[in-house]
């Protein structure tokens, strides 16, 4: 499964929203949460939800000002970053370092 990151300004008046689809494990939605913190946005609310080992979580956000993510540029590094936060890490890089080293 691929994962999804939609950005939306139509479905709040006030705030930017986040929907990020893929799979879950350990420690995703502070990976999620982190991530957006270093963009720069404020997460006014969040709502989570897991089905079976899928995750569909909502952000509605702002900048730094209070304000809706409107720019282009700026949506686009949002979901570059999220993409690449919900990728599956190579199989190679996966792995201990010691059971790499062996073969």
């Amino acid at each position: 499964m691929l994962p999804e990151v939609t950005i939306n300004n139509g479905w709040s008046t006030r705030y930017t929203m986040i929907e990020v689809t893929g799979l879950d494990r350990p420690g995703l939605l502070f990976e999620l949460t982190a991530t957006l913190s270093k963009l720069n946005l404020n997460i006014a609310s969040a709502h989570v939800a897991t089905f079976g080992e899928r995750v569909v979580d909502v952000f509605y956000v702002t900048d730094l000002f209070g304000a809706k993510i409107t720019s282009a540029t700026r949506q686009a590094t949002i979901k570059r970053a999220l993409i690449t936060l919900l990728l599956p890490a190579p199989a190679a890089a996966a792995r201990p370092a010691s059971a790499a080293a062996m073969g």
